[in-house]
């Protein structure tokens, strides 16, 4: 069986990790995990719920020495863990606090840090986020993982001679953030700062605090908010976005506000990153090396070098050639009224043409929709009113795909990645049409 390096292949004297404002070299991050597999109770799976990188890397690869799997859930909310230990039983929780109670014991480990890791070992299980229905588990293999970060560096240009260090917004947990701040230090060799700011203000001071090259990592709700704030960047290499697409618009802003490039990735917990693009400068997608796409009665199909399977996609594509696409959507964003067939998607768009629009969302309530269901909507537009919305959507969509009922706002339900859980939104629809009836009853 082929193995492949972990952490051996990297400068020693690189930090690869900001923790505490201290530089964690590669040798300081081995001793951590070291002390950190030491303290782990033999389990065959830990669900990692750590929030600072640093620690969520060393609980991970603790994981990896003790061939322990990592769960990844995309959600800490305890009904959510609960599901995952019934599903998996021979498990322990992992977080922040437990790992630092290892690294503070400072105990005489017997263990050494392998050279290499089995390529076929299964190292975690990422959990998609819900945003179409049930989250779904994609089992992750060293030897996938290593494979996937080598060819985004090569497509991103990461192997600089000067070391970028990453500042993210994303949460470790999710398949974008496991990959740009976990797995690429450990592989590719970038730095990555520990904390997670969340409002613009926070972005600004922690891209501040590092030395260029910067990248930052990042969503396309948290580029919109640094959009409007109207602060003094500092230098950053470029921006990298994903979890949604970003229209032309959004990015140029971006790129002239913070005076840098924006890169996008596109890919999905099923297979991780499979391609990327200059947003402003092109629409269609570029694969990345050695990725071929096939057209099959199911949907699209995605071939790695290292996939034993071809792999669905989750999304509509349109193959342009062998190495470019267009992403047209989700197929879960197809639906289906009165006969007629609609993108929720395009609906959102042609809302948001709309002056005074800053942000919508078309769904099926129903997770077992009919021929009678009717869409619903909901609505950020604080100058408009619901007339104004419905008159201007009635001269733009068929009859058949008004928002019965369409709901005006103050924010939308998105959790930390930047996505609409497909359960948030019912849940907001049912709060909704509770509060209703209690007003009509009255």
């Amino acid at each position: 069986m082929k193995s492949l390096p972990i952490l051996n292949n990297l400068k020693k004297d690189a930090p690869i990790f900001i923790y505490k404002g201290n530089a964690i070299t590669p040798d300081i991050f081995k001793q951590d995990i070291l002390l950190a597999a030491e303290n782990l109770r033999q389990h065959h799976y830990a669900i990692n719920l750590c929030e600072d990188r640093y620690l969520f890397a060393v609980a991970f690869v603790a994981t990896i020495i003790q061939k322990h799997v990592c769960l990844l859930p995309a959600h800490h909310a305890e009904n959510e863990i609960k599901k995952i230990e019934h599903e998996y039983t021979d498990t322990q929780r992992l977080d922040d606090k437990s790992i630092e109670e290892f690294l503070s014991k400072k105990v005489n480990t017997t263990l050494s840090f392998p050279a290499e890791i089995n390529a076929e070992q299964s190292v975690a299980i990422v959990f998609t986020s819900g945003s179409s229905g049930k989250p779904k588990a994609n089992t992750k293999t060293w030897g996938a993982l290593v494979d996937s970060a080598q060819r985004v560096a090569a497509q991103l240009n990461l192997n600089h001679e000067a070391q970028h260090t990453f500042i993210a917004t994303v949460p470790p947990q999710h398949m974008y953030g496991f990959e740009t701040t976990i797995i690429y230090p450990i592989v590719n060799g970038v730095c990555v700062h520990s904390a997670k700011p969340f409002f613009p203000e926070d972005i600004r001071q922690a891209l501040s605090q590092v030395e260029t090259p910067v990248v930052l990592v990042t969503t396309p709700i948290h580029l919109r908010a640094c959009s409007k704030a109207q602060l003094t960047w500092p230098e950053v290499d470029f921006v990298l976005s994903a979890t949604a697409p970003l229209s032309q618009q959004l990015a140029r802003d971006i790129e002239q506000q913070l005076q840098t490039r924006l890169q996008e990735i596109y890919g999905c917990s099923e297979a991780g990153v499979i391609s990327t693009r200059f947003t402003t400068q092109n629409i269609e997608w570029r694969l990345l090396p050695g990725y071929k796409l096939f057209d099959k009665l199911t949907g699209v199909c995605l071939s790695t070098p290292l996939s034993e399977h071809e792999i669905l996609l989750p999304d509509q594509i349109e193959q342009l050639d062998p190495q470019h696409f267009h992403l047209l959507g989700r197929q879960s964003d197809l639906v289906k009224i009165a006969g007629k067939r609609g993108s929720l998607n395009d609906l959102k768009i042609k809302l948001s043409s709309l002056n005074g629009i800053e942000d919508a969302v078309f769904f099926m309530p129903s997770d077992s929709p009919d021929e009678k269901t009717r869409l619903a909507a909901f609505v950020i537009a604080p100058g408009l009113t619901s007339r104004e919305i419905n008159e201007f959507l009635s001269q733009h969509i068929d009859h058949a795909f008004m928002p019965r009922p369409l709901i005006k706002l103050d924010k939308l339900p998105y959790n930390e990645t930047g996505k609409l859980p497909h359960k948030n939104l019912v849940s907001l629809l049912e709060q909704y049409r509770s509060n209703k009836h209690l007003k009509d009853s009255a």
